[in-house]
């Protein structure tokens, strides 16, 4: 049963709840909602009869009748979570992002949905958790007790966003000007920030679920079939494959360079950039490249994998992203390759670091060659101190703070 919700939080959120890959949002809101209530409004545009076949799949009975379905935006999912969304015109999503008839679709509808359910539930004054700064104007018209801004991502490097990221920018400065309180996963985008908001701006890196990935350290945990049928050292990714960040160039050369290595790369292919070509890499006999695999299966697949890797590219995007696979796969134990991401720098020391291209071989060779039982413990107790429970508390201190 779930306790009675001691405040209402609205995550006006950068992605929907059911997304393949789960972020920061779904990992902190999640873990908020087993003492409070919460509102995760899911970001985008929603064609209207894609919205009513989900909703009708995902919460049949109390989605029914139609005509419900129309007017009431928020559902329960379970326990003090509640999913928000909307319906919008196709139209809407031909016209450049910032235009007002795009805008009322994407934010203020949701807006009008939750006074509406704000005011059905007799709930005053809750707490609005913004991600996307889109929302950051919006957001203005909802009655509220504390504005908190959780600035995970460099929004205007995205590939939506890349031709005009104008609109955007000038709506964050807004928002962390008018915030109560800002958080920022990285180095980088807490210097940018704070310079908006300097007494309230705080940096809270992303951490990961230790205890879930640990778990491809016991031996009760079977290796995944697809993995366990490689025949090489195998080097394994798990992420979204999107070309504005993981940088394939380097995984071709990689499996060329050695074609008794099997690469397994986990995650679907141009999520967030539709431009994504893999056809270099789908070409390659050695590389694999697996699809979406749920997040409960993944320490299955990381059993089996000898080296795990995050080949970013350098640019205005992964210059402050800390990417929260990072701590998963410490928490494996196995040794961890990055490209030189200076977000992570802190922890270079405790994993292998590459310029380019042939270090990225070398230094996978060199851990597999090296790499011992105190390392793998060492990696295991690294991810064991930034668990999302603590960072949960450490968001909550702040916003307690401010209350």
């Amino acid at each position: 049963m779930p306790t009675e919700p001691e405040e209402t939080i609205i995550c006006f959120s950068s992605q929907r709840w059911r997304d393949a890959m789960w972020t920061n949002k779904q990992h902190v809101m999640s873990r908020l909602a087993k003492q409070h209530r919460v509102v995760h409004v899911d970001y985008g545009l929603r064609w209207l009869p894609k919205y009513l076949a989900e909703r009708l799949w995902f919460h049949g009975e109390q989605s029914w009748p139609p005509q419900k379905m129309l007017v009431d935006g928020v559902v329960h999912e379970e326990g003090n979570l509640f999913i928000g969304d909307s319906y919008s015109p196709l139209s809407a999503g031909v016209v450049p992002h910032g235009s007002w008839y795009r805008d009322f679709f994407t934010f203020d509808v949701k807006i009008l949905m939750l006074q509406r359910f704000l005011k059905r539930q007799s709930i005053d004054s809750p707490i609005a958790w913004v991600y996307h700064p889109g929302f950051g104007e919006a957001v203005d018209r909802l009655d509220k007790k504390l504005l908190v801004y959780d600035c995970v991502d460099n929004y205007e490097a995205f590939p939506a966003y890349r031709d005009d990221p104008e609109w955007l920018m000038q709506r964050e400065r807004r928002l962390c000007e008018k915030a109560d309180v800002v958080f920022c996963t990285s180095q980088a985008l807490y210097e940018t920030r704070k310079a908006y908001n300097p007494e309230n701006t705080y940096l809270v890196h992303n951490v990961g679920d230790a205890k879930h990935f640990k778990t491809a350290m016991e031996p009760r945990t079977e290796i995944a079939g697809e993995i366990a049928d490689l025949d090489g050292p195998v080097i394994g990714f798990v992420g979204a494959v999107s070309d504005y960040k993981l940088n394939t160039d380097w995984l071709v050369r990689a499996a060329k360079a050695r074609p008794g290595w099997d690469f397994a790369i986990i995650g679907p292919v141009g999520m967030a950039d539709p431009g994504t070509e893999i056809g270099d890499l789908s070409a390659l006999p050695n590389v694999h490249l697996l699809g979406y695999r749920p997040y409960e299966e993944l320490p299955k697949y990381l059993k089996g994998v000898d080296v795990t890797v995050i080949p970013y590219r350098l640019n205005d995007y992964t210059e402050s992203v800390f990417p929260i696979k990072f701590f998963e796969f410490m928490a494996t134990g196995k040794p961890v390759v990055i490209s030189r991401l200076p977000a992570l720098e802190k922890f270079y020391d405790a994993i292998e670091v590459a310029g380019d291209a042939d270090e990225f071989v070398a230094r996978c060779e060199f851990v597999m060659e090296n790499d011992d039982i105190e390392d793998r413990r060492q990696r295991v107790e690294l991810a064991k101190t930034h668990s999302w429970a603590k960072r949960v508390e450490t968001l909550m201190e702040k916003v307690t703070e401010r209350l």
